[in-house]
């Protein structure tokens, strides 16, 4: 009783594999990456970040040598923005915020933390609002504001989102760069040509 019961699970096995054999399942023919990207903050100067930027985190091709990139991601969609600040020093506090643009359908809102501790981080992890640029997906081009990003020298900024890279055979769009090697592939700053929040442990270049 028990070797016929197997026989017909593993028959039924063999006709589910030859159904599906048969007929292809459809899928997402889009290339999708879903990444956190980790930058440092060089500068406690507050820093605009645009829809190119956010583009150029994924990587870009060098298609003119010392001169200029071709981005490899057609858009990208935010999920959420997370800060830490490094402890604040002895009678000083630390700082570090983040304003997510205004839109037609939502307010400019704004997330900040202050640490006085010499041993604790300021931190804040902040989602898109409901209605504002960075809740859609996002495509380059614009050059507009998604979101204003304050963080102390020393910070790390992590950045989630998911990026649809491009398959339509064309040039992405392009970034001009001081030095680059024909070819190569770099990871550009999450403040684009700002330079100041740097890509961690990812080739980059300005």
């Amino acid at each position: 009783m028990q070797r016929s019961s197997v026989n017909r699970r593993r028959k039924g096995s063999r006709s589910s594999i030859n159904r599906e054999g048969r007929n292809p399942p459809q899928l997402r023919s889009n290339v999708i990456l879903k990444h956190r990207y980790r930058f440092t903050s060089t500068n406690s100067t507050a820093q605009t970040i645009t829809d190119n930027d956010l583009i150029g985190i994924a990587g870009a091709v060098c298609q003119a040598a010392n001169s200029s990139l071709a981005m490899i991601a057609a858009s990208v969609k935010i999920h959420s923005v997370e800060i830490w600040t490094p402890p604040a020093s002895q009678g000083s506090a630390a700082t570090c915020s983040l304003e997510w643009a205004s839109s037609n359908n939502s307010p400019t809102i704004e997330v900040s933390d202050t640490t006085v501790s010499v041993s604790e981080p300021a931190h804040i992890k902040a989602l898109p609002p409901q209605g504002s640029a960075a809740s859609f997906w996002i495509q380059p081009g614009g050059g507009y504001s998604i979101m204003v990003v304050s963080a102390p020298q020393g910070s790390i900024i992590d950045v989630r989102c998911t990026h649809v890279l491009r398959d339509d055979g064309t040039q992405g769009q392009s970034y001009v760069v001081a030095a680059g090697t024909l070819g190569a592939m770099y990871y550009l700053p999450l403040d684009g040509a700002s330079d100041v929040y740097i890509p961690t442990s990812l080739t980059t270049t300005t």
